[in-house]
């Protein structure tokens, strides 16, 4: 078994993540407080907020391209995962929100091409 595969085998994780910073707000009840996306799933996210999180809470987040319900799942420090309540693209959230993201995408996509097309 190689290493990819056991990481494989205890990551429970159904969607890819994508590595970001951006902020967004995140309301939960009647408060509001700035937090940091630091990667972004079609499930869910990592958050990182100085004064951390409640594993359990449903909450909102909100920035370009997001308004969505989810619950947070886990806590560790200033740190936590959330689940969003539905499926959302990660790579349309990450271009309204990260600038040069769309140009990065391209590279990504142009790098995949060159690796598929046949050598002459």
């Amino acid at each position: 078994m190689t290493i990819t595969d056991l990481a494989a085998r205890f990551d429970r994780r159904r969607h890819a993540r994508f590595v970001t910073a951006f902020e967004a707000e995140l309301i939960e009840g009647d408060d509001c407080r700035k937090v940091i996306v630091g990667d972004v799933s079609a499930g869910g996210c990592l958050l990182e907020h100085r004064d951390g999180f409640r594993i359990g809470n449903t909450v909102r987040l909100k920035a370009k391209d997001i308004d969505m319900e989810a619950r947070i799942m886990w806590s560790r420090g200033d740190l936590c995962g959330m689940r969003f309540a539905q499926s959302v693209d990660p790579w349309q959230i990450i271009r309204a929100n990260v600038d040069g993201a769309a140009r990065i995408e391209d590279m990504m996509n142009q790098a995949a091409r060159l690796r598929l097309e046949p050598t002459r």
